[in-house]
C-alpha cells in the first residue's frame, strides 16, 4: 500500500512509558513524503571500482529518497539510483549523496550538477509519484 506520510509542524505526542508521560519530539519534513516499494538499482564508484546492487525505494521526497539496500555505504557516497519504469527498456539514472544510515536502510539526497541530472532527477521524481498514486 502507498500512502502519503505529509509534512509534520508542530506535532508532539504524550507517550504513556510506565508510571511516567514522555513527550515524543516533534519530526520536521521539507518536503511531503510519499511511501512505497519499489525496485531500483544503485550505482556505487569508489577508487576506479564499480559496484552495482539492487535495493528498494521505501519513499521518496522533493529531495531525496529511503532506500533499502545489501550494500556497505557511507555518509557523503555519491551514487547513480536507477529505476526502469514498467513496459520501458530505458533506465532513468539520477545522482545522489548518502546522508544518512540506518543499517542497511539509506536516506539518499538528490544531487543534480548539470542541466542533464537535473533533467533525469525530475524524470525519476515524477514516475516515483505516479508509481506512489494521489496524494490523501
Amino acid at each position: 500500500m502507498i500512502v502519503p506520510m505529509g509534512t509534520h509542524t508542530n506535532l508532539r505526542r504524550v507517550v504513556q512509558m510506565g508510571s511516567k508521560p514522555v513527550q515524543e519530539r516533534a519530526i520536521f519534513r521539507r518536503w511531503q513524503r510519499y511511501r512505497l516499494n519499489l525496485p531500483v538499482r544503485l550505482i556505487v564508484t569508489r577508487d576506479d571500482n564499480t559496484r552495482i546492487a539492487d535495493g528498494r525505494a521505501n519513499d521518496i521526497s522533493e529531495g531525496g529518497m529511503l532506500i533499502f539496500a545489501g550494500l556497505e555505504l557511507r555518509s557523503e557516497d555519491r551514487i547513480l539510483i536507477e529505476f526502469t519504469p514498467p513496459y520501458s527498456s530505458t533506465p532513468v539514472r539520477a545522482p545522489g549523496i548518502v546522508r544518512h544510515r540506518r543499517g542497511y536502510n539509506y536516506g539518499v539526497e538528490f544531487s543534480a550538477e548539470t542541466p542533464a541530472d537535473q533533467e533525469e532527477t525530475e524524470k525519476l521524481r515524477n514516475m516515483m509519484r505516479l508509481a506512489a498514486g494521489p496524494e490523501r
